[in-house]
């Protein structure tokens, strides 16, 4: 069955053959799942604009109480995401191809793997590669005592860490079960085909494959308005640091709107022309002013301190994965830390890893899992040790105090590292332009995963439906932006999201039945 069939087992595929009313307008399409997941979302922000310090009590107490009583469930969860992704990598199944046997890579290895930096992830390499190396330096969880040299490598690869292999692994696995039977069946392409191997062709239409569908939607949806939304905060470091004064609210709102029209013009471009080219474009930018801080910074001690943390990430992998901190000696670091980005990666797997199906077919399941996890882990570990270890090395030698920049605001932080170097206005000037297009194909690609969603699953979305979703997207992060409500938006993408731990292992038990029979099938 081809994406754009109808299905005869649900009254909603009649109305979505009957071209009159919204059909006419948004193409194929649930009504079910796009008005619910509307309304939702309407909720949350009507609730976030009106009472924002009510609605973010009430969902931290709701965060809170997931990550303190089952903090050792998403750790072992994410080590086992990655080992089955892992075994499927270098099992006899990698030798499998998303697709028929003829077909190609639709994408350019060079222009794929610069894509899968667009699905939200690479603004948050250029934030927290400065972040998350000096926070961890003044406040290291284990291995090393915190503000001395041994802390240094330590600090980074937490980091890594977070950003990581660990992340990746979660995108593969969701990928990898949307992907095949999407490519290699001819299903349409749509999270809860992900169950296919488990109830076949009844998911599309079921109760939980609806709820699967609204529950991702709702979680890209908050989690990639709040994305934006910390964005453009974090952007208002950047225009104060480069003209001398903050932009304000009005200035803010003003830059977000003209945020949305750009991403929307990406998105209704395509992929082909709109994110493609963006994201090679802004990896090329990404690496130039990486190279910078490297050969203009203390290049010897940047190059020793990368081999070092590659050496520590790799000897403590196992240590660093499974620890739980089960003394509980370390408060709550491990709650607002690695609990809080497994969650939030897990929330992020159905967008990330549906946005990475897409744009996969024509490669094989080995091809994919090493392009996924380990090109992504190995960019982080060069990128955070080379950015984060600069950071350090200022902070250290006493050059800035980048440490009280980031209490202040968090993106002010590559601002103040750049402030040390020479030419280093010229190059916050590009560091900025960088990060705008990075939120830019961040948005570009959650509307379109979105519109693919509401549209039954088909590759190519209607226009009109990429283009209600980005508005709502970019308008989301815009109310909360002026009202105070994102960090609540940001909670209820993980709350959404949270379910998804125990989905993601119904995925792979799928994955792994299809797998099996496509073996036999050959």
């Amino acid at each position: 069955m081809s994406p754009t069939q109808t299905l005869d087992l649900d009254p909603t595929d009649q109305a979505n053959a009957d071209k009159g009313g919204f059909s006419k307008i948004l193409g194929n399409y649930d009504p079910m799942i796009f008005f619910v997941t509307g309304a939702v979302t309407l909720f949350a922000v009507i609730y976030g604009f009106v009472a924002p310090q009510s609605f973010d009590a009430g969902l931290s107490a709701m965060q809170s109480w997931i990550t303190s009583r089952f903090s050792w469930f998403f750790i072992l969860s994410v080590a086992l995401y990655l080992g089955i992704i892992m075994v499927i990598a270098f099992s006899k199944y990698g030798n499998l191809k998303l697709g028929k046997e003829t077909d190609t890579p639709e994408f350019s290895y060079i222009s794929w793997i610069a894509m899968l930096f667009s699905c939200g992830v690479g603004v948050g390499y250029a934030f927290w590669a400065v972040g998350e190396p000096i926070m961890h330096y003044f406040n290291t969880p284990y291995l090393a005592e915190s503000a001395t040299p041994a802390a240094r490598p330590i600090a980074i690869q937490i980091g890594v860490m977070h950003w990581g292999i660990h992340a990746w692994g979660i995108f593969a696995l969701v990928g990898l079960a949307i992907a095949f039977p999407a490519y290699r069946m001819g299903k349409p392409m749509n999270v809860s085909i992900s169950l296919y191997g488990l109830f076949g062709d009844k998911i599309t239409n079921s109760f939980l494959g609806r709820v699967i569908e609204i529950l991702a939607a709702f979680a890209t949806i908050a989690g990639v308005s709040t994305a934006l939304g910390l964005g453009i905060m974090s952007t208002n470091a950047g225009i104060e640091h480069i003209f001398g004064s903050p932009l304000g609210t009005t200035g803010q709102l003003i830059f977000m709107a003209v945020l949305i029209g750009l991403y929307i013009l990406s998105a209704v471009s395509g992929i082909d022309k709109g994110i493609k080219n963006l994201s090679t474009i802004n990896i090329a930018i990404a690496f130039c002013w990486g190279a910078f801080i490297l050969f203009s910074g203390p290049t010897k001690e940047l190059l020793s301190l990368t081999v070092q943390t590659a050496g520590s990430y790799i000897t403590n992998f196992v240590f660093a994965t499974f620890w739980t901190d089960a003394n509980g000696t370390k408060g709550q670091w491990l709650e607002w830390w690695t609990v809080f980005y497994w969650i939030w990666w897990i929330s992020w797997g159905p967008f990330c890893g549906g946005f990475v199906a897409r744009i996969s077919k024509g490669r094989t399941i080995r091809e994919f899992i090493i392009g996924v996890c380990l090109v992504p882990s190995i960019v982080a570990i060069v990128w955070f040790s080379i950015v984060g270890g600069a950071a350090q090395s200022a902070q250290i030698a006493g050059a800035a105090d980048i440490a009280a920049a980031l209490k202040a605001d968090m993106g002010s932080g590559i601002y103040v590292l750049l402030s040390t170097y020479p030419m280093g206005s010229f190059m916050a000037i590009v560091v900025f332009l960088n990060l705008i297009i990075f939120l830019v194909t961040s948005a570009d690609s959650a509307s379109f995963f979105v519109a693919m969603q509401m549209s039954g699953g088909e590759t190519e979305p209607n226009t009109p439906m990429k283009l209600i979703w980005g508005i709502f997207i970019g308008s989301l992060a815009l109310v909360l932006l002026a009202s105070g409500g994102l960090a609540a938006l940001q909670k209820a993408s993980i709350i959404a999201g949270a379910p998804f731990a125990i989905i993601t292992f119904m995925m792979a038990a799928s994955l792994f039945k299809m797998l099996h029979k496509a073996c036999e099938d050959q």
